[in-house]
């Protein structure tokens, strides 16, 4: 039997859909938090964007403008950037 401390390390989930990465869903790891490339692609297109002092979820940088937001985390421009060209990096 397995601990849920194993199945969280096995099956990393989105932090803004929780669904769990795998059978056709990337996820993007940042520091303690994972992004799937639906939740990047929604904060890229639709995601309100804020110009707070709110750190973003996955470099943590707080002096640069939040691009995309939802509920459970925040994206600055780089980021979003940088999660598009590792998923069209890992496409080739």
């Amino acid at each position: 039997m397995t601990s849920i401390t194993e199945r969280v390390r096995r099956f990393p989930r989105c932090r803004a859909c929780r669904l769990p990465g795998g059978a056709g869903r990337r996820l993007i790891a940042g520091p303690g938090v994972y992004i799937c490339e639906s939740c990047i692609a929604l904060l890229a297109t639709g995601g309100s964007a804020t110009d707070t002092a709110e750190r973003c979820s996955l470099c943590g940088r707080r002096d640069v403008p939040i691009a995309g937001a939802l509920p459970s985390l925040a994206l600055c421009a780089p980021c979003i950037e940088l999660s598009h060209s590792i998923l069209a990096e890992d496409d080739q």
